[in-house]
């Protein structure tokens, strides 16, 4: 590699540049964008359980000999990148379990939209730089960066609003190293994520108001397909800080949620579905998913408690009739004043003067509830958050509330798991607008 050539450069001759060793790819990109990656050592992360890491090191200790969760994460879906221009399917699906493995079929499919977005040079470095800014607005010290120039506190937004702040506000230097034509992609993705999220929409963690914004991408493909792809990569390295030796996280499970968005968004933008059956069409294929696996009709479209429960299924991630079960145990089990309130709350598609409510990081909460008495416990707390009132902006039609606390301050708690009704004394955590009929 030669040592004087940006990764700007670097990206003219793709197949020399991702034929580097991971540790040249690495150091050529940190090269590039240092304030970056240095922010991803501050971001907040989410781990899985006790695991056992590969002997050779990782990405982030390559850099700087310790072990940064995001930092490895964010490479991790570089290295992803790489795996998929040079068509490495093996090393892609490394350690993935045989009973979920991405498919060649899929792999290939993720392939043909890499080749249509990566025309030259300019794209392949547009797509690098999405991808290592798209976290750093989880570290906090963004945010008070925001505050500093602009007056405005914005520490309680999600960190994709963080990062549009700062985009706006000049703090994302590598922007500026942008083509014109491309910072507007980016800017224009980085906009569609701080109110809506590919991932939330695939495990139906957001509300039908939120796909509005995909009308503004209308007539913009290029943006659009660099987003989805950036996100794509994204969960390819989700488990970076655990396994950096392949994408483990993007299994044929998550891919179909994927693949479902993708179509969704495409209906949404071009006007063939509205928001409420583009979110619907999220819902009915997990219902059909799951009738293939012995789980019973749900009717989504006609009986309001079928589709809230497919909520809960999509949250839950639930892909088998056992873990179906069990969910539908702790959904009879409920209160019926409580099981209504779900019911409602889990139907409203986000209006002025009846806002939903997005439960952020409820996914991840409900990956760590393993028994029918904890998940109730779960859902009793669950109809709290989303049915919390705020004096909010009166034109709110989305507001956000994040577990984040209650799921590393008490789910994973040794209290919990001996008394999970602890999490039902929890405060309901304070609710932040995500969007609202100016964003329309």
């Amino acid at each position: 590699m030669n040592p004087s050539q940006s990764l700007q450069d670097a990206c003219s001759v793709p197949d020399s540049l991702l034929a580097h060793s991971d540790e040249d790819l690495i150091r050529l990109v940190y090269k590039q964008f240092p304030q970056e990656i240095d922010r991803l050592r501050r971001a907040y992360s989410i781990r899985d359980g006790p695991w056992t890491p590969p002997s050779t090191p990782s990405p982030s200790y390559i850099l700087y000999n310790e072990e940064y969760d995001e930092v490895n994460r964010t490479l991790v879906g570089l290295l992803a990148l790489r795996w998929i221009h040079t068509g490495q399917y093996e090393t892609f699906v490394g350690l993935q379990p045989s009973a979920s493995q991405l498919t060649r079929t899929s792999f290939d499919w993720i392939r043909g939209l890499y080749t249509q977005l990566i025309k030259d040079a300019n794209a392949l470095f547009t797509l690098i730089t999405s991808i290592i800014i798209n976290d750093i607005g989880k570290d906090p010290q963004l945010a008070t960066d925001c505050h500093a120039k602009t007056g405005v506190d914005f520490s309680t937004l999600n960190h994709d609003a963080i990062l549009l702040v700062a985009c706006k506000a000049g703090l994302v230097p590598s922007l500026d190293q942008l083509p014109g034509q491309y910072r507007d992609d980016v800017l224009r993705a980085i906009e569609l994520g701080a109110t809506f999220n590919f991932g939330q929409l695939a495990q139906a963690e957001n509300a039908p108001a939120s796909l509005s914004g995909l009308h503004r991408m209308k007539g913009h493909d290029r943006s659009f397909r660099l987003r989805f792809m950036e996100q794509l990569l994204d969960i390819a390295g989700a488990a970076g800080h655990m396994d950096w030796t392949c994408a483990k996280k993007l299994t044929q499970p998550i891919f179909d949620s994927y693949r479902n968005v993708y179509d969704v968004c495409e209906g949404v933008i071009a006007g063939t579905l509205t928001v409420r059956s583009g979110y619907d069409l999220i819902l009915i294929r997990r219902a059909k998913f799951l009738r293939d696996k012995d789980v019973r009709r749900f009717q989504v479209e006609e009986n309001p408690g079928d589709r809230a429960l497919m909520r809960l299924f999509c949250m839950g991630n639930v892909t088998t009739q056992e873990k179906a079960l069990l969910y539908e145990d702790a959904w009879r089990a409920l209160e019926d004043p409580v099981r209504e309130t779900l019911a409602n709350a889990l139907n409203l598609d986000g209006r002025r003067s009846e806002p939903a409510v997005q439960p952020t990081y409820m996914p991840a909460l409900l990956d760590r509830i393993q028994d029918v008495n904890a998940l109730v416990c779960t859902l009793r707390y669950l109809a709290q958050v989303l049915s919390a009132t705020d004096d909010a902006d009166p034109s709110a039609v989305v507001i956000e509330r994040s577990v984040y606390s209650a799921l590393k301050q008490f789910v994973e708690s040794d209290e919990f798991r001996e008394d999970p009704t602890i999490l039902e004394r929890v405060e309901v955590p304070d609710g932040v607008v995500a969007l609202t009929t100016a964003s329309l």
